[in-house]
């Protein structure tokens, strides 16, 4: 079985070199080629011959005593990064290599954590051993800081079987460790085995070459099995532009396929063949472990998966730069852009988009070498002669705060309603979609179709109109009709609850950052801290060698990217910079970008929040702040109902605290009532978390209402939920922007006031929600009580467990405004005060005092 293998390094650190040897030193080459002299054997592109660099990943297929192998080389420039990690998605094992003179480079420690997140197993070279200045054991030492603790000496036994129980048994018992062991321990990702050698003067590369061979053969005979289980393939290249046939490359996972046979597309194959370079042979058949390029689809594209094989997840690399197209010679714009569209079908992200009112062409790019390429390739293939001009970064966009998008599209014989929960994740954490609704309220079929119009389309964001991003949406409603839904209704009704929780939440402007390490003379390294200070980035403490300096740390890649002119400027090209890693974090300016972009999200008629619904036997169009008063599903927030408990996911109850979501509690009560109705004839205990105490009052119709004997005072509690109030007070706010133990302290000081003008017990309630290792405190303040949750308890469950113990003991009022927890607080019988009320009711106390005492 052929076993792909993917060499992957920082530029310049020999990788090519690399692939040369183990080419030579398995036979397939009688010379070694030379990046230099433009004689590489897998630098097939003019430009790559040119620059010597690596642009494009190539595989070469060669058989070493009698094992299959495949060779990919990839890209070491961070401007094709992308081009590299979708390569890593076709391969079984990877060669990290390191440069032993310059040790582990910013984009090398981005290149591990990509093979990291996919799981595939790598093995280190270390190269430039022979190079002056070379340290093996302060080169294992980088390794192990930047890298993981666990890369050792292939050679060195008894630091390996530190790493491994059974390891540490055999080593014990044997004094030395079989080969088998350490291939198990590569393949588990408890081992990366570093080999030392020099690629240039072909030393150290038999051994390499060797372990490849023997660690390849072990995991090809324990994967057998796979060529007879149910074809499945990984598409990982796409090549078309200024060619006659269009290439779709693809690693077989399982299986095999032939050629005439039919892809689960839908597309037949015409020619199944294997490349090496940039020679080709032609086979009938590909079988699991061959790495083969098809002839014939004209829909495929990089990251689809084909039988069995689902499609890869988003790539964690992305561009972070736009540049607008400025087209230099006489062809018309507009006739360039279905030809500039072959470079979409290549690399989805550079997003060739023609912009319609302006008339103009954009891509999204890495940066300035990658700008070269394309214009080179856009002329030779083309025949079109153009430059790159800036125009900015690549903004994105994330919710505000949970929220139930509702989107119902009803024209005349058309029918669809979709309710999505969106929630927001953490940075980086891309889109997620998860299904949380009945198969009884919603077929599956319609549940999946939502999945795929979440996902086929770049929505975008409310603020500016950026894509957004780090959003999980779950399904948790919807409706068809069986005589008039379509499956293009879906679509519609989806793309427009996504767009109505957008706007009902808001949405937070994103932009790019970059990791960076900066190297100045010492004496320099003040003016560099004092500019990424001004840029609004951050860094770690300089770190001194020899004269110089290094400091690292992240800025925004709108004013980072091109700092390196300044310093070869001020250092007199004595420092240089480093970017990598490309991320986005919350905006620094978003009130200067929104002005820039002037945005009007209910002017966007190609992305409309509203819904369509029917009426006299006519579509007609409801505004998205109106569609949950007609929507025919319930939204989440009022299914109260026994069975709908359990399913809906109650931690959507935000930690932020929303200021506005305010039910009447006439509303609530209307809400109860339907839930007893619901519940009669069922055990409570299954639908109400709090058990038995904790249901309604009756309403039954048979029930008839008896006055109690005698009618005592209760005491009179107020409980505050904190954090919720602080946020709703405008003044507290601001404080609290500043600091939160100020804003805090500022609070139950009003408190400790209101309480000497009421008869309340008052008990303020702040989360410690995500404090490691809290536990529940409780104290005085002045004449007031406040109590501090434990960590994983939100002041709402305090205050929800608080109610429904003591609600029929004491006269409690809540002071909330999350909806949820009126609802259930409501049930058990406590008073809600809004917290725009309880403001309010603060300052009519006041007045009343500073009248009565006539104070002005």
């Amino acid at each position: 079985m052929n076993m792909s293998w993917g060499i992957l390094a920082h530029v310049d650190a020999g990788k090519t070199t690399l692939s040369e040897a183990i080419l030579y030193n398995a036979g397939v080459l009688a010379d070694l080629g030379r990046v230099d002299k433009g004689s590489a054997f897998l630098d097939t592109d003019s430009q790559e011959k040119d620059r010597g660099i690596t642009i494009f990943s190539k595989p070469a297929v060669f058989d070493y005593e009698g094992q299959k192998l495949t060779l990919l080389d990839t890209p070491g420039h961070v401007d094709f990064a992308m081009e590299t990690e979708r390569a890593i998605w076709a391969l079984d094992f990877a060669i990290l290599l390191i440069s032993g003179t310059d040790g582990v480079q910013a984009h090398t420690k981005t290149l591990f954590s990509l093979l990291k997140k996919n799981k595939v197993p790598t093995i280190i070279f270390v190269n430039k051993a022979d190079m002056e200045g070379f340290s093996q054991d302060g080169i294992i030492s980088n390794l192990k800081e930047k890298l993981s603790t666990s890369c050792h000496s292939h050679s060195n036994y008894e630091d390996i079987a530190m790493e491994n129980e059974d390891a540490m048994e055999e080593y014990l018992e044997t004094d030395t460790l079989t080969e088998y062991r350490i291939y198990d321990m590569v393949t588990a990702g408890e081992l990366y085995p570093v080999f030392i050698g020099s690629a240039l003067k072909n030393d150290g590369v038999d051994n390499l070459l060797t372990f490849i061979k023997g660690i390849s053969e072990y995991h090809a005979n324990k994967t057998a099995s796979l060529e007879g289980l149910e074809f499945g393939a990984k598409i990982y290249k796409i090549e078309s532009l200024g060619k006659d046939t269009r290439l779709t490359f693809a690693k077989i996972s399982s299986g095999s396929i032939k050629v005439k046979d039919t892809l689960s597309n839908g597309e037949k194959i015409d020619q199944i063949r294997i490349y090496s370079g940039a020679k080709y042979t032609q086979v009938d058949e590909a079988k699991a472990g061959d790495v083969v390029a098809f002839v014939g689809p004209k829909t495929t594209f990089a990251g689809q998966g084909l039988g069995c094989v689902d499609n890869r997840p988003e790539l964690s690399i992305t561009p972070v730069l736009k540049y607008k197209l400025e087209i230099l010679d006489e062809t018309v714009p507009r006739l360039a852009y279905p030809k500039l569209l072959a470079l979409n079908e290549e690399d989805s992200s550079l997003n060739v988009t023609w912009n319609e009112s302006l008339e103009e062409i954009t891509f999204n790019l890495m940066g300035e070498v990658q700008t070269e390429i394309l214009l080179n390739r856009i002329e030779n293939e083309l025949g079109i002669k153009a430059e790159f001009k800036e125009a900015g970064v690549l903004y994105k966009e994330t919710i505000n705060e949970a929220v139930e998008g509702v989107g119902h599209f009803e024209p005349l014989r058309h029918y669809a309603e979709a309710h999505i929960l969106m929630e927001p994740l953490d940075t980086g954490s891309g889109i997620e979609v998860q299904q949380k609704v009945s198969t009884d309220e919603l077929a599956l079929n319609w549940q999946r179709l939502i999945t795929t119009h979440i996902l086929e389309k770049e929505h975008i964001g409310t603020a500016i109109g950026a894509p957004i991003t780090d959003i999980r949406f779950t399904i948790v409603g919807g409706r068809a009709h069986v005589k008039h839904t379509e499956g293009g209704d879906f679509r519609e009704a989806t793309y427009r609850a996504i767009r109505q929780g957008l706007m009902e939440a808001g949405t937070t402007i994103l932009e790019p950052y970059y990791d960076y390490e900066i190297t100045v003379p010492s004496e320099q390294i003040g003016r560099v801290m004092t500019d990424i200070e001004n840029m609004g980035g951050s860094f770690e403490a300089p770190m001194d060698s020899n004269g110089e300096s290094i400091i690292t740390g992240t800025a925004p890649a709108a004013q980072i990217r091109n700092y390196q002119a300044s310093i070869v400027t001020f250092t007199k090209g004595m420092g240089h910079i480093s970017l990598s890693n490309a991320h986005y974090d919350k905006c620094k300016n978003p009130e200067a970008v929104i002005a820039e972009y002037e945005y009007n999200p209910e002017a966007d008629i190609d992305n409309s929040p509203d819904s369509v619904f029917c009426s006299h036997g006519a579509g007609v169009i409801v505004p998205w702040y109106e569609v949950k008063e007609k929507c025919h599903v319930p939204c989440i927030e009022s299914r109260i109902s026994d069975n709908e408990i359990d399913d809906t996911p109650i931690n959507s109850k935000r930690m932020n605290h929303g200021v506005d979501e305010w039910l009447d509690p006439d509303e609530i009560d209307n809400i109860l009532r339907q839930a007893t109705h619901s519940n009669h004839g069922k055990n409570p205990k299954k639908g109400w978390h709090y058990g038995e105490s904790s249901r309604p009052r009756r309403v039954d119709s048979d029930y008839v209402y008896q006055a109690p004997k005698e009618i005592k005072a209760k005491q009179k509690y107020l409980l505050v939920d904190g954090y919720n109030l602080i946020y709703a007070w405008p003044e507290l706010k601001e404080v609290l922007d500043v600091n939160l133990d100020g804003a805090r302290g500022k609070l139950l000081d009003i408190l400790s006031n209101y309480k000497a003008m009421t008869d309340y017990e008052v008990i303020a309630v702040f989360d410690a929600y995500r404090v490691k290792n809290s536990e529940q405190r409780a104290s005085d303040y002045l004449n007031i009580h406040q109590v501090f949750t434990a960590e994983a308890q939100t002041a709402d469950a305090y205050i929800e467990r608080f109610t429904h113990e003591h609600g029929k003991k004491y006269d409690i009022t809540v002071v909330t405004s999350d909806y949820l927890e009126q609802i259930i607080i409501r049930g058990a019988g406590a008073k809600l005060i809004s917290s725009r009320e309880f403001i309010q009711e603060v300052a009519r106390r006041a007045e009343s005092l500073r009248e009565e005492y006539g104070i002005q």
